[in-house]
């Protein structure tokens, strides 16, 4: 009996898949459960197990194709039956590019100078003065004057045929779209419209944070947390006693979300995927390392799975890796609150009545105003900044 292939609905907004690449070609035996295609949804490609065992064919989708979710896209035989006659997809059209239209565009042809005249030409002193100035041979030249005389207009015009024609211009480049990218954007663009952000920022001493860390590397720990792990786990404990930023906006009231799932912002080479770590406040420092250092290793290879990303209530996210000391961070909807961190840098700080270098990074909260004021922000930023600055991990 025939299975469909269809693009699967791997995100809970999805309706269409990008569909990257078969691992599987047309006439292939495959076996169920064998990695088919991979699919590329707004947050990750992620491997699409064979449905069925049998042969693959029929395939209609090619790679760089985005397909909608539900619709079929190959076909895969049991073993002995024979291939039915299914509907294909028409092919679009194939328009010119805008570069290949412009190359069919030509420059006006300048006009044939008229043959030289034999004896002395008759011309304004004006337009020998010119000609002798622009190099033009006025033999050349077809006068619109009296008796045919060259006048400096003649001259000039004459001149200006001689000017090069100028290059048209490139025609712009336009970057398709990937899912990922038209995703963050339709998302940002709704949290930018629909929540009215505030921010509130405060300097950190990181010098603690940096102890702790020498010390574990003395000690060869297997596992020396990151400055990220330090400022995720002081979120993630600070966060118990401000449960209005674990929390979220809905037309019935602010609904308090008791689990805190903090979002790890990644840079990936397509964009910004934003994993979770759930129940992080449950987590040792030592247990947060391994799962951001986890996380981040499956965004890195375009493995994340849906489940991966999805359930967050919180975010962190840190530049200081590229040399940045501050900056505001976008809400990640439906979250009412995310963390910006910068760099740690040596500073010039006052100690009492004398100034010191210290190693300091800026945090700056940014939060949706509909469900906290700038109080509970600034206590929210000084108690993570008290866990980051104290003797205790």
């Amino acid at each position: 009996m025939a299975t469909d292939v269809i693009m699967p609905v791997l995100g809970m907004a999805q309706e269409k898949g990008k569909l990257v690449s078969w691992l599987k070609a047309d006439g292939d035996a495959v076996k169920k459960g064998e990695p088919l295609m991979e699919v590329e949804t707004d947050k990750a490609t992620v491997e699409v197990e064979a449905p069925a065992s049998g042969v693959l064919t029929n395939v209609t989708a090619a790679a760089g194709d985005e397909v909608p979710v539900g619709q079929r896209i190959a076909v895969i035989l049991a073993t002995g039956e024979k291939a039915a006659s299914f509907e294909t997809p028409p092919a679009a059209a194939v328009k010119p590019s805008p570069t290949q239209a412009a190359e069919k565009k030509t420059a006006p042809v300048a006009e044939v100078a008229a043959p030289r005249r034999a004896g002395r030409v008759q011309a304004s002193p004006a337009a020998r003065k010119i000609a002798k100035e622009k190099g033009i041979d006025l033999a050349a030249l077809h006068g619109s004057g009296p008796g045919d005389s060259v006048t400096a207009e003649d001259v000039i015009r004459a001149t200006q045929a001689q000017l090069p024609a100028a290059a048209a211009p490139q025609a712009n480049k336009i970057v398709p779209l990937t899912a990922m990218r038209r995703i963050v954007g339709q998302r940002m663009t709704k949290s930018k419209q629909s929540a009215p952000h505030f921010y509130v920022s405060i300097d950190v001493d990181m010098t603690e944070v940096g102890r702790k860390r020498s010390e574990a590397k003395d000690k060869k720990a297997a596992l020396v947390p990151s400055i990220n792990d330090f400022i995720l786990r002081a979120a993630a404990q600070t966060l118990k006693d401000f449960p209005s930023l674990n929390s979220t906006f809905t037309e019935q009231g602010i609904e308090i979300i008791p689990d805190i799932n903090l979002g790890v912002a990644v840079a990936i080479e397509d964009g910004l995927v934003v994993p979770v770590i759930r129940n992080a406040d449950r987590l040792s420092l030592e247990q947060l390392a391994a799962a951001s250092r986890e996380l981040a290793e499956k965004a890195q290879k375009k493995r994340l799975l849906p489940l991966d990303y999805e359930g967050g209530t919180f975010t962190v996210s840190n530049l200081g890796m590229f040399g940045v000391d501050n900056f505001i961070a976008i809400i990640n909807p439906p979250q009412c609150a995310i963390l910006a961190v910068g760099q740690v840098a040596r500073r010039v700080v006052p100690d009492g009545d004398q100034i010191a270098v210290r190693s300091m990074m800026t945090m700056t909260l940014s939060a949706d105003h509909r469900i906290a004021d700038g109080v509970t922000a600034a206590r929210f930023l000084q108690a993570a900044k008290q866990l980051l600055e104290g003797p205790e991990p």
